[in-house]
């Protein structure tokens, strides 16, 4: 080819790419990227209405505050529900497994209602106040009532509304030994509950295992069947699948497998930092933001911030946020990390999904439909935001910060 004919070729070629690019930014085309929107979706509330979030992966979430309870869809409509129970709480507590919730007092609660997605399941009144309680995805409800000289624990189902199993036990016996937890397998077989002993110069744990089912009562003593005792301090335990149960102390996590009438550990991690944020995902998996370090110096602490990953077989991934989590949240198999304003969305393994700065104060952020689906929870109101490709033209009218 001659050089005037490559010279018009080129001349060709680069008038198509300028149209193409011209037609594209015209249109949007090749000028969008992701961004949160705002969808125009959410709920409003009083500030003092201590409100409370929780959504099982799915377009609805639960919607808790001193008054009632609502269950809402994410993109409007009908399909929700909103609760007939008048709530006259100071301050609600809304825990929650699954499609399963249970609300009552943050202290001293003496009535308990749990709900799933279709609406009220029963309602659990106390003669004595409550020092906690638990529910599981099963809609098990596990209460730790303070009585006259000791502690009563309760199990409830949506079959007794009267407790169908309660663990006795008096100062008079066991002077400084103190219940702080109380977890049923979803099975609704196992009872674990965790004792403080404070009899040493320091304080140390004590766990006892039931068979709360009545049709597997034959092993141990009146269902008790195993106890063990740990040097440290307990923190958080929780019933996983299959019946694992995941303990985690001021010194270690570790998984248990409950069967039969044995309790053996699975694995064991040390904890070499506090533990700033803890959140779980389902029963199968739970994400922790480090602290500070446990010991002086920190030789073996992750630096600040830094969020670990683990499944039911160990650790997955991990994020470093850089500085103090403010903020963590699961929900499908991944995680929303926060500090003050800026968030992280990241994959089980560790890898950042998408990040998003607030322009306000956030009290919570959660999974919706997708990853791509969030509830922002403010002073006043709580927001469903959605990624979605925005063009150019329209980013000044995003209300969204940059991501």
């Amino acid at each position: 080819m001659s050089k005037k004919g490559i010279l018009l070729v080129g001349l060709l070629i680069f008038g198509l790419a300028a149209l193409a690019q011209f037609t594209f930014n015209w249109i949007g085309l090749g000028a969008e990227d992701m961004r949160m929107v705002d969808t125009g979706h959410g709920v409003s509330y009083t500030f003092d209405a201590n409100p409370s979030f929780h959504s099982n992966n799915s377009r609805f979430f639960y919607f808790a505050t001193r008054t009632g309870i609502r269950y809402v869809p994410s993109g409007g409509g009908s399909g929700g529900w909103q609760g007939q129970e008048q709530f006259n709480l100071t301050r609600p507590l809304m825990v929650a497994r699954g499609d399963v919730v249970a609300v009552g007092e943050t202290e001293r609660s003496r009535v308990i209602f749990v709900y799933n997605s279709v609406g009220h399941m029963y309602t659990v009144a106390l003669d004595h106040p409550a020092w906690g309680f638990s529910v599981n995805a099963a809609g098990y409800l596990s209460v730790i009532a303070q009585v006259d000289g000791g502690f009563h624990i309760h199990v409830y189902n949506r079959q007794h509304s009267e407790p169908f199993f309660t663990r006795r036990f008096y100062h008079v016996d066991y002077p400084m030994r103190y219940p702080v937890a109380a977890e049923v397998s979803e099975d609704g077989r196992y009872l674990a509950i965790a004792y403080w002993n404070l009899t040493g110069r320091q304080t140390s744990t004590e766990m006892e295992f039931w068979i709360i089912d009545t049709q597997s009562s034959r092993f141990g003593t009146d269902g008790l069947f195993s106890g063990k005792d740990l040097d440290e301090a307990f923190m958080v335990m929780r019933f996983m699948e299959n019946n694992q149960l995941l303990l985690i102390t001021d010194s270690q996590i570790t998984l248990q497998s409950v069967a039969g009438n044995a309790v053996e550990e699975v694995w064991a991690e040390p904890l070499n930092n506090h533990l700033d944020q803890l959140a779980f995902y389902s029963n199968s998996r739970f994400a922790f933001a480090a602290g500070a370090p446990i010991s002086p110096g920190g030789r073996d602490a992750d630096p600040l911030g830094t969020v670990n990953i683990f499944d039911m077989n160990g650790q997955t991934g991990r994020f470093y946020l850089g500085r103090r989590a403010t903020h963590l949240s699961m929900g499908h198999s991944a995680l929303i990390v926060g500090a003050d304003r800026y968030f992280h969305a990241v994959s089980a393994r560790g890898t950042s999904l998408w990040h998003h700065h607030a322009l306000h104060d956030v009290r919570d952020m959660i999974f919706l439909d997708n990853t791509d689906t969030v509830l922002i929870a403010g002073a006043q109101r709580a927001y469903v935001w959605r990624r979605q490709r925005v063009r150019d033209r329209d980013r000044q009218s995003n209300a969204a910060g940059d991501e």
